[in-house]
């Protein structure tokens, strides 16, 4: 089986896709969707999935708008239509996942839980102490899990992706999601940046390629792989595209 298929099968299979989507892959999607710090998202990040589909297609209708003003009428008619064109309807994304991201973020600071004060001595020119008492590490209030609705196209890259032919797919996986409805953001969520992704997802040996700008010389193999992906990921996602790797199967 090749790599692209070993991807798309292990996305499929409800127990093999924690293998591909990883907490740190999760998290790489949460970025991009949200305006989100990852450096305050503790682990673990999970994923709830209310959809799962594969194969997914272009619509195979098209459609059509037109106006027609009469003269002396002010407002124009209009005349919409659509109809299937008979053809069989071009692939879209391999996989399109509707649900969510769960986050949940650290608190930062230890938290003031008393405050007293006293006068010390009236002839001096403070005549207050204060006292502050401060929570001890480890007793701040738990992390509060916050669902992120998500709604990600993939594209699953072969052993040697070639950059060139991923840009030229995303449109046509965003366009094959775009029939699906995503989840209203809640109350005190990070604000959204794109309410639907496209999600590369390549092998992890990808960016051992020195052609991917990033790596630097005077570092092991593993630091300039991870440099390289952070490079790539960094200017992908202003286009509201997601990239992260997956190991070959044991």
């Amino acid at each position: 089986m090749d790599v692209a298929s070993q991807i798309v099968v292990r996305l499929a299979d409800p127990v093999a896709r924690a293998s591909v989507l990883t907490s740190e892959a999760l998290l790489a999607i949460a970025v991009v969707a949200y305006e989100l710090d990852p450096a305050l998202v503790t682990d673990p990040v999970t994923a709830t999935f209310d959809r799962f589909d594969l194969a997914v297609p272009l619509d195979p209708r098209a459609s059509g708008m037109a106006q027609f003003r009469r003269t002396g009428e002010p407002v124009p008619w209009e005349v919409s239509a659509s109809w299937d064109t008979g053809q069989g309807p071009p692939p879209a994304a391999d996989a399109v996942w509707a649900g969510a991201v769960v986050v949940r973020t650290e608190v930062l600071d230890s938290t003031i839980v008393d405050v007293a004060a006293e006068q010390a001595d009236v002839d001096s020119e403070v005549a207050i102490d204060a006292t502050i008492r401060m929570r001890p590490p480890g007793q701040d209030p738990l992390p509060v899990p916050v669902s992120l609705p998500v709604l990600v196209a993939f594209l699953a890259a072969g052993a040697a992706p070639i950059p060139v032919e991923l840009l030229r797919a995303t449109p046509a996986a965003r366009l094959g999601a775009a029939r699906y409805g995503v989840g209203d953001v809640p109350a005190g969520a990070p604000v959204r940046r794109f309410d639907r992704l496209v999600c590369w997802v390549v092998p992890e040996t990808t960016f051992d390629d020195p052609d991917w700008p990033g790596g630097h010389s005077d570092t092991t193999p593993e630091q300039q792989r991870a440099d390289r992906l952070r490079a790539v990921r960094s200017w992908l996602a202003s286009q509201g595209v997601a990239v992260i790797t997956t190991a070959e199967p044991a």
